[in-house]
């Protein structure tokens, strides 16, 4: 790439989209910023015609695209990594294949924003999530505080959309510890306990990305197993409050009591509950009882 320097670049996830990269791709090349913006596409080996669609882009712009097309799956975590190592730019902006920007501005606003507050190393905004296999769930997603900081982080687990995710270059460690493998496809919480041990995350108002949810979506995938994933989410909290130096462990433990008491929710009210019985034990002596009467109550008034 020649001429000024890379002040955004965005990284683009890809697996087996082609019905709907096209659309995210054209969502980054309408963003109006003024600066340089670099779209790094990292390709986790597609079967489909992903890859073809990339290179269409590529050569009609050879000065805005970086193709990292894999030969060999990777899996998610290792392509994150290398797409967000051939980043050049001073920012970098998220966007999985099947998501996309609606805001023109998006990327202005965020760049502006962080600018402003040098103290501050992520910024993320609202988003509306749109369900393609259900009608009537589409939603806004807008958060309470304008400034988040680690223990929040901590206290919630994941809840920034990888398609709002703004963060400063080279504050992340480069070479990350090898415990990240451990956890398949949530480097994004991974990152954003990173970032906010080096300053705070700043949260933007504006509706500026959709997060689509289909069946073929890594979200779908990761809750089709409910039970798998809110164990590993708890041994990730528990990770993350040992790479912290256990600063926030009483945020970690409130986090983990509250995953248990959705364990229990969801164990108790599934088919194969009678199979589960030794985990809904476990689930009794750590969860969150004030949250589990809370479910259990809404949904007696409810009937």
């Amino acid at each position: 790439m020649t001429g000024n320097p890379v002040e955004v670049s965005v990284c683009l996830f890809t697996y087996n989209f082609e019905k709907y990269v096209a659309q995210a791709i054209e969502s980054i090349l309408a963003q109006q910023t003024g600066f340089r913006v670099q779209i790094v596409i990292g390709d986790d080996c597609s079967t489909d015609n992903t890859p073809a669609i990339a290179r269409e882009y590529a050569a009609a712009y050879p000065d805005k695209f970086t193709l990292l097309l894999n030969d060999v799956n990777q899996g998610g975590t290792r392509n994150w990594l290398r797409t967000i190592g051939n980043c050049t730019g001073k920012y970098i902006a998220f966007l999985d294949g099947d998501d996309y920007f609606t805001d023109p501005f998006k990327l202005r606003k965020q760049y502006d924003a962080l600018e402003a507050r040098p103290d501050c190393t992520l910024c993320f905004h609202g988003i509306e999530e749109k369900y393609e296999d259900l009608s009537g769930h589409d939603k806004v997603v807008i958060f309470e505080k304008e400034e988040y900081e680690l223990r929040d982080f901590l206290s919630r687990g994941w809840f920034v959309r990888t398609a709002t995710t703004f963060f400063r270059n080279g504050v992340a460690p480069a070479q990350p510890p090898e415990w990240i493998y451990r956890y398949p496809y949530r480097y994004d919480t991974i990152l954003h306990i990173f970032l906010c041990m080096q300053g705070n995350a700043l949260f933007l108002p504006d509706v500026m990305s959709v997060w689509r949810k289909h069946g073929k979506g890594m979200s779908k995938t990761m809750t089709d197993n409910v039970i798998e994933n809110i164990e590993t989410e708890v041994a990730l909290a528990r990770q993350l409050d040992e790479y912290t130096g256990f600063i926030h462990t009483r945020e970690v433990g409130k986090y983990i009591r509250r995953a248990y008491s959705d364990l229990f929710v969801r164990t108790l009210n599934s088919a194969g509950r009678n199979r589960h019985l030794p985990l809904l034990f476990k689930c009794m002596r750590k969860m969150d009882y004030a949250r589990t009467w809370h479910h259990f109550s809404r949904k007696l008034v409810g009937s």
